[in-house]
């Protein structure tokens, strides 16, 4: 296989909302395979072995694949893009048209001649494309095939059986699944996340919703404001959800077709033990930047100090410190996703923490039955909840995590947050400042 080599560059998600789905222009159906010469001589698989990562790259080989649409933008939730599955792999090709979904149905065997398309990868998912956009040298694009290459690139070879969902535990999602057509069974949506809209219709954003295997483990259900149920509200019981699986960077996603694709029938998860009610290791969120978890807020009050994700020892966790940005006073906030009370009780709220370079500053865990989610806690009443945290490791990073122990939150009733809030310094005299670094993991709720 040869191809054109570009340095690395990241590319436009199919996973943009669908800004002119009411423009749909009619485009010719693809043309029907009809002759015995013209034959599949790859694979899918292939196309991920040959690919180098960071790169994209373009066929000037004669390859050809073969397979089945398994998703498109039927209802808007897949924008510009197909989803083709074969025996060994599946990748989304972008196309540049709406109303893909007429003439590209959910079940159509079709060929693709990939001489003159291009692959590259978007937060490590492998895509095809039209071309290639390098107007931009810090941010070199791959495009959507133009619609009048259509009938160059793909025949149709009619409609066939469609590949039965590939079923698959928490432990078993890995790379090689990018773009597959898959079933997670045993699981439900987050307490917090049951009865959400799918998606924001009013404000046209792409949401996520927490999903959470009964046996434990997170993956991030991703639906488009212009997905055409994206004004349905997510259900409250458990069962099996059907899609299409991704990842942007180290974060577990899927994307429905439609609400068939949600088959949750049976009661919530049952546990033994405490029922969990909310958990986050951070273990899905990317390492080295700030972080970044839907419906979690990081707010900086004072000092432009955020908590980012940190690996150490191969375990991420929500690190904070004020060394290094010389401000007078830090202040920052690390608040969970709003927590219903009122259909619970015994609930019990703990963490670890682990400390480094100890000299002062404070972490504080509060709780507000006000606060409204939307910015500044610091104007909201908060009280503060008696923990365990980590101190004292004035040399290094301390040796193990502290326990937080089980706070009790049972006296509390409604819709609630829960914030970690950094105080800090780092000006003056070296014996001043008070810039400890604080790592929080494993934070969790349970009740009776």
């Amino acid at each position: 296989m040869k191809w054109l080599l570009i340095g690395k560059i990241f590319f436009t998600s199919f996973l943009l909302g669908n800004l002119l789905s009411s423009c749909v222009k009619k485009y010719d159906a693809p043309p029907i395979y009809a002759g015995s010469n013209l034959k599949a001589n790859t694979s899918i698989k292939s196309l991920y072995d040959s690919h180098l990562a960071g790169n994209n790259e373009q066929f000037v080989d004669n390859e050809i694949i073969t397979g089945i649409v398994t998703a498109n933008d039927a209802n808007d939730n897949f924008y510009k893009t197909i989803v083709l599955q074969d025996s060994t792999a599946a990748i989304s090709i972008r196309m540049d048209g709406f109303g893909l979904s007429a003439n590209y149905p959910i079940g159509m065997r079709l060929m693709v001649k990939l001489n003159g398309m291009w692959m590259g990868e978007y937060g490590g998912m492998l895509q095809l494309g039209g071309g290639v956009d390098r107007s931009d040298p810090l941010f070199t694009e791959l495009v959507p095939v133009p619609a009048a290459l259509f009938s160059k690139h793909f025949l149709s070879v009619g409609m066939d059986v469609l590949p039965t969902p590939l079923e698959v535990s928490y432990n078993q999602l890995h790379d090689s699944l990018h773009s597959r057509l898959v079933r997670l069974n045993n699981i439900e949506f987050a307490i917090t996340d049951t009865a959400k809209f799918f998606g924001d219709a009013i404000n046209k954003l792409t949401t996520s919703h927490s999903l959470k295997f009964c046996g434990g483990g997170t993956v991030y259900l991703r639906t488009s404001g212009f997905a055409s149920f994206a004004s349905v509200k997510t259900p409250r019981g458990s069962g099996s959800i059907t899609g299409i699986y991704s990842e942007f960077g180290s974060q577990r996603q899927l994307m429905i077709r439609d609400t068939n694709d949600v088959q949750f029938n049976q009661n919530r998860c049952i546990f033994n033990g405490p029922a969990v009610l909310f958990y986050e290791d951070f273990e899905q969120v990317i390492p080295n930047q700030s972080l970044s978890i839907p419906q979690w807020a990081n707010l900086a009050e004072s000092g432009n100090q955020f908590y980012q994700i940190q690996s150490f020892q191969n375990n991420r966790v929500a690190s904070i410190t004020a060394l290094g940005t010389n401000e007078t006073a830090v202040t920052s906030w690390l608040i969970l996703p709003a927590i219903q009370l009122n259909n619970s009780s015994g609930e019990q709220l703990s963490f670890l923490t682990r400390d480094a370079f100890d000299n002062g500053a404070g972490l504080q865990i509060l709780l507000s039955n006000n606060y409204d989610g939307k910015g500044q806690p610091w104007k909201a009443k908060w009280s503060t909840l008696n923990a365990n945290i980590a101190k004292g490791s004035v040399g290094g990073v301390s040796a193990v995590f502290t326990k937080s122990g089980n706070i009790n939150l049972s006296n509390y009733a409604g819709l609630v947050h829960i914030a970690f809030k950094y105080t800090g310094s780092d000006t003056g005299p070296l014996a001043s400042r008070k810039n400890t670094n604080y790592w929080v993991d494993d934070v969790k709720i349970t009740a009776q």
